[in-house]
C-alpha cells in the first residue's frame, strides 16, 4: 500500500514538473525559437569546374524589399524573436564579425564601416546649443544615427551557367547590396543610393543561422541562405553584360518597355537550356 502511494506522487510529482516545462518560457525558446539554428552551416555547394561551364551569363537583379513574397527580407526593422533584416544582418557581419564591404560589384575596392555609416547619412553635425548653466552658446557635436529600415531595395548580382557534367542550366549569387531610399529637403523625389556590396559566399555562414519568417509554418522557418538558394524571393532584372559598359535597362529603355525588355532577358536565359533538348 504505501509503494502505491509513493509511486502515485511520484506521478504526479512528474505531471507537475511536466506541466511547469511546458507552460514556461524554456518551451518557446527552445521550440519555437529554436536556438541549436545558430550552430547550423550552409549546405556546400558542388564545386564546377571551369571546363564544363559552356555557357553563361552574367545578370543583375533588383529585388523590391516591400513586396508581399520579399517581407521576409525586409522584417523586422528591428530585432525580435531570433530574427532580424537582412540590412541588418549585414552589418552586424561587417562591423561584430569583421566581415568586409566592397565599393562596387567587382568586389575589389573595401571599404570602412565609417563610410557605410556615411552613406546612411550618419554624419556628425556640428551645432550651437544654450547652455543653460552658463547662459552661453556652446558649440557641440551631435553623431546621427543610421536607420537600416531605409534600406527597401536589394541589387543580386547572380551568374547563370549550362553545366554540361549535369546537363542543367545553373545558377550562382555573386554579391549583394543593400540600397536605401531616402527623401533631403533639397531634394525632389525619392532618392536611391548603392550603401555597399558584399561576397554572398563570404557571408553564407551568417545567413544560414538567421531564420526569416515564414508565412505558413513558425516552427519550420527558412534560413536566409535556404530563401536565396531556393529563390524564395520576387525580383526583376535591371542589367546583363553588354558591349555598352554593361548598362543598365533604365538608360535605354522606361516604363512597360523596360519591363518586356526584363522579360526578353528572362525569356533567353531560360530558352537556352530548352533549345539544346531535341523533342
Amino acid at each position: 500500500m504505501n509503494n502505491r502511494i509513493i509511486l502515485i506522487f511520484l506521478a504526479l510529482l512528474l505531471v507537475a514538473s511536466y506541466a511547469k516545462a511546458q507552460n514556461s518560457k524554456a518551451f518557446f525558446e527552445n521550440v519555437i525559437k529554436n536556438e541549436d539554428n545558430y550552430e547550423r552551416t550552409p549546405i556546400a555547394l558542388p564545386h564546377v569546374e571551369p571546363y564544363n561551364i559552356v555557357w553563361s551569363k552574367t545578370v543583375w537583379r533588383e529585388v523590391i524589399l516591400r513586396e508581399k513574397m520579399n517581407l521576409p527580407l525586409y522584417y523586422p526593422t528591428v530585432p525580435m524573436d531570433g530574427r532580424m533584416s537582412l540590412v541588418d544582418l549585414l552589418m552586424e557581419g561587417i562591423e561584430k564579425s569583421f566581415k568586409t564591404a566592397y565599393e562596387d560589384d567587382e568586389l575589389q575596392t573595401p571599404i570602412t564601416l565609417s563610410e557605410i555609416k556615411a552613406k546612411f547619412g550618419a554624419s556628425v553635425d556640428t551645432l550651437r546649443r544654450h547652455n543653460e548653466s552658463t547662459g552661453e552658446l556652446e558649440v557641440v557635436t551631435v553623431a546621427n544615427e543610421i536607420h537600416t529600415d531605409e534600406v527597401k531595395r536589394l541589387q543580386v548580382k547572380e551568374v547563370w551557367y549550362f553545366n554540361k557534367r549535369s546537363s542543367r542550366l545553373e545558377v550562382r549569387i555573386i554579391a549583394l547590396c543593400p540600397i536605401r531610399e531616402y527623401v533631403k529637403d533639397d531634394a525632389d523625389g525619392i532618392l536611391k543610393r548603392e550603401l555597399f556590396w558584399v561576397d554572398y559566399g563570404e557571408f553564407r555562414d551568417l545567413l544560414a543561422k538567421r531564420r526569416v519568417y515564414n508565412f505558413q509554418n513558425d516552427a519550420m522557418r527558412l534560413s536566409f541562405d535556404d530563401l536565396f538558394l531556393k529563390r524564395y524571393f520576387s525580383s526583376r532584372i535591371i542589367r546583363e553584360t553588354n558591349p555598352y559598359d554593361n548598362r543598365s535597362i533604365q538608360s535605354y529603355a522606361t516604363g512597360i518597355d523596360a519591363v518586356l525588355e526584363s522579360d526578353r532577358i528572362t525569356n533567353e536565359i531560360f530558352n537556352y537550356e530548352q533549345d539544346l533538348w531535341e523533342y
